[in-house]
């Protein structure tokens, strides 16, 4: 554009650019692994679980930090265990009885359910896991490194059971009043189950919290 273009009012104005509609738009990475997609699959269900798990294994590894050497692998692989074991045991459990209550839930929706709470808790995790690795190597007495493990960890628990419970209310809400009889029963003792599941493996797979020092 010369001058004279510039300057002539018949030059014809700059069209703006047009805004990308909402399909074109780019997915951010909260939105990709926190959102719903339009279309869910099993294996983008399944990529979301195991990526919540290995975030929480960022946890554990701050937490083998105590000891150092092996107790970083085993913190690691202890800390995503907890998860994994409440997807592998608990949810499957809790499957037969929403499929025994005649629960209005696909397959799909309860690993969407589990995956999405997994990976709450494993953004949780992982974001604890910088203080958590500064606190392990500068505190002394080792109760200070059990009550920062464990509460973290029962934190975790927590803001996935809500996540869970948040993602099923909506379709749960729809059920035959017997139904959501059943469940006003069922889904509390699948949430202790799953917490004490969870508390049991963590326990057993991270022993740098359970040792003396």
């Amino acid at each position: 554009m010369n001058a004279q273009t510039a300057t002539s009012p018949d030059a014809p104005l700059p069209m703006p650019t047009p805004p990308l509609a909402a399909e074109e738009r780019p997915h951010t990475w909260t939105e990709r692994w926190l959102g719903r997609p339009a279309a869910p699959t099993w294996a983008g269900e399944a990529q979301r679980l195991l990526l919540g798990a290995a975030l929480a294994a960022a946890f554990g590894a701050a937490l083998g930090l105590r000891h150092g050497g092996l107790s970083l692998g085993v913190g690691a692989l202890g800390a995503p265990a907890g998860i994994l074991a409440v997807a592998a045991v608990a949810v499957p459990a809790f499957a037969i009885v929403l499929a025994l209550a005649n629960a209005p839930l696909e397959g799909m929706d309860l690993l969407h359910a589990t995956s999405r709470a997994a990976m709450r808790a494993g953004l949780f995790l992982a974001g604890l896991a910088p203080a958590v690795a500064m606190l392990v190597v500068t505190v002394e007495e080792s109760v200070t490194v059990d009550v920062i493990g464990f509460g973290g960890l029962l934190l975790a628990g927590a803001i996935a059971a809500r996540a869970f419970v948040a993602e099923l209310r909506p379709a749960l809400a729809d059920a035959p009043r017997n139904t959501r009889a059943i469940l006003m029963f069922a889904l509390p003792a699948f949430l202790l189950f799953a917490a004490l599941l969870a508390a049991r493996v963590w326990w057993l797979a991270l022993p740098m919290l359970t040792e003396a020092s």
